[in-house]
């Protein structure tokens, strides 16, 4: 399947599967974990949830290397993992470490948001792949797909 296709495509679709595993599991548990963890109210909840989802595309503007934006996600869901006590004994530190990961995630995936298609788009720019630019872009978002199912 990938032997006629560019030997970086496995690594550019198993990239943005991973981005989107983690992009709809946080959209499916944040406001959750935040609340339940820190008490917080629903209307504090979404403005965290939304200052983290609107950062995602508002730091997409920095662009970036897809590395670093990989390595910096990385560490953030490693700094969002930490394990606080319950109930948290000091809201703020607990609080503004959980920010400061969400922070990080959301500026790693900026890094490299938009790059991954273009990167895509490049391995096929070689006349020796370029007939198999439509099947590349398919097994592409079929990684994508997969990442959230």
């Amino acid at each position: 399947m990938f032997s006629k296709h560019p030997k970086g495509l496995i690594a550019a679709a198993l990239a943005n599967m991973g981005e989107r595993f983690g992009f709809y599991i946080m959209m499916a548990i944040l406001t959750l974990f935040i609340s339940a963890k820190f008490g917080l109210s629903e209307t504090t909840t979404g403005y965290i949830y939304s200052a983290f989802y609107a950062s995602i595309y508002i730091l997409a503007l920095a662009g970036g290397t897809i590395l670093v934006g990989l390595i910096l996600m990385a560490i953030g869901y490693l700094i969002i993992a930490i394990p606080t006590p319950t109930p948290v004994p000091s809201m703020a530190l607990y609080l503004g470490l959980t920010c400061f990961g969400l922070l990080v995630i959301a500026f790693g995936n900026g890094l490299f948001k938009g790059n991954l298609q273009a990167l895509v788009g490049q391995m096929y720019d070689d006349p020796k792949y370029s007939n198999l630019r439509d099947a590349g872009f398919q097994i592409f978002y079929m990684f994508i797909n997969i990442g959230a199912v």
